[in-house]
């Protein structure tokens, strides 16, 4: 009787043994399956057990006009900011398999939501290991799962389980308009350790419902042949903001940023002949001790002069002033430069309304240059007011709002306020880009007209 009972028990304990390993069983996903959406990245090497998030092209590392080529930078290059993994599936968990990826950046032994995870759009769960279990909120159904991957911390994918019986179903295709987003730093994500979720350029992309493809690199510089990365592909919108580190670190003249600038633009219009640029002159940062032969001033006057005068030939280019939408409290705690978690959330919002704005509605003034003391204050059917510290002749010129030139006259401006009459040429209601300049001083607003 003994007997058969401990027979029994290794019966039952076989059975039980037996049943557990098949209800935990998995299904490897072949990493190649074409139900599997790689998203917001124009180069990966994809293999059934191996995928490799390649943002740019190859020969970037040793193009030294890129802005981004060096052993150095390429530890950031490597780095998967913006980058999405998209699969459709019924299966209650999904678990997802990286590795650090060789001679790849890092920032944090263990990222603090470096894995963001949102089920049919809504975001669900984050994590902070390479190794991880996403569990599906409704089991047995189908839905959607979007992983960004984090923006500092360079990983490949090497593995995809789903449960027993379960596979992986189609998944539509994005169609949705293209966004590129040009930068160093602050366009990557450092200051929002370390998850690209939280980065200006996924929330802007979520609120315009663009297709993200994040090319920034901490560390960057102007170069203009960082535009060869997106030639030949399909690009609607493109954000530029750069422009700290070439005055933070750059020796070379500022006469020499401007001819890169005018390259980067003439290059990205080269290879993108109908998207829409938009140029955003550096944000605000405390940091005063830029090595350049030149103030971070000075380069955003650059943007901004370089940017109207395009602005004459072609219609698809929008310049926003960063000084006018950032400020001391987004940044992050003890830096003078990079957004927080919320600076980067506030500066997504208004990008987002700006963008929208772009040559279509009216907006207050964009820039107020304290140092020269000379502003445009106001517009309206009978001319433009100016407030100047200075006596003297002065150029005034206007642009429509999609960067036609509606006239330009020169005049004499008493110290104090002042009147331009504008009557003779009958200017209509709309948006308007103004810009007033002498051989030592200038100042842009972008006013409306009722």
């Amino acid at each position: 009787m003994k007997k058969i009972k401990l027979l029994l028990e290794k019966i039952l304990l076989t059975t039980f043994l037996f049943l557990s390993f098949f209800a935990s069983a998995k299904v490897n996903v072949s990493l190649d399956d074409p139900k599997i959406s790689y998203d917001g990245v124009y180069y990966p090497v994809i293999t059934p057990t191996k995928v490799t998030f390649n943002r740019h092209l190859s020969t970037m590392i040793n193009d030294w006009e890129s802005g981004i080529a060096g052993q150095w930078m390429n530890q950031w290059v490597t780095t998967q900011t913006g980058v999405r993994v998209r699969i459709k599936t019924a299966s209650p968990t999904i678990d997802f398999k990286f590795s650090k990826r060789a001679g790849g950046g890092t920032i944090g032994a263990l990222p603090n939501n470096g894995f963001t995870v949102f089920v049919n759009g809504v975001e669900s769960a984050s994590f902070s290991d390479t190794t991880f279990t996403v569990n599906n909120p409704n089991p047995g159904t189908s839905n959607t799962f979007e992983l960004t991957l984090p923006n500092l911390w360079a990983v490949d994918l090497v593995g995809i389980q789903l449960d027993d019986t379960y596979s992986l179903d189609a998944i539509s295709p994005l169609n949705k308009p293209v966004y590129v987003a040009i930068g160093n730093s602050i366009t990557h994500g450092t200051g929002q350790y370390v998850s690209a979720a939280k980065g200006y350029p996924f929330l802007l992309a979520k609120k315009m419902d663009w297709d993200l493809h994040n090319i920034a690199v901490a560390g960057a510089t102007l170069g203009w042949s960082i535009a060869k990365n997106i030639k030949g592909k399909q690009v609607d919108y493109i954000t530029i903001k750069i422009g700290f580190n070439d005055w933070k670190y750059s020796t070379n003249s500022l006469a020499s940023k401007r001819t890169e600038y005018i390259k980067l633009l003439d290059s990205l219009r080269a290879y993108q002949p109908t998207a829409k640029i938009i140029c955003v002159a550096p944000l605000y940062s405390s940091d005063m001790s830029g090595a350049a032969p030149y103030t971070l001033q000075d380069f955003r006057n650059m943007v901004i002069d370089v940017v109207t005068a395009k602005m004459q030939e072609e219609n698809n280019l929008c310049l926003l002033i960063g000084t006018e939408f950032s400020d001391a409290s987004m940044l992050a705690s003890g830096d003078p430069t990079h957004l927080s978690e919320y600076g980067a959330s506030k500066l997504a919002d208004a990008l987002y309304t700006r963008i929208n704005d772009c040559g279509y509605a009216a907006t207050t003034q964009i820039i107020d240059n304290a140092q020269l003391k000379l502003r445009v204050v106001g517009i309206n059917a009978s001319g433009v007011q100016v407030y100047s510290e200075k006596q003297g002749e002065y150029n005034l010129t206007v642009f429509s709002a999609d960067g036609k030139l509606m006239l330009t006259k020169q005049v004499s401006l008493s110290k104090g306020e002042n009147k331009i009459s504008l009557e003779e040429y009958q200017l209509s209601s709309g948006l308007y880009l103004i810009k007033l300049q002498n051989q030592t001083d200038s100042c842009f607003a972008k006013l409306g007209l009722n």
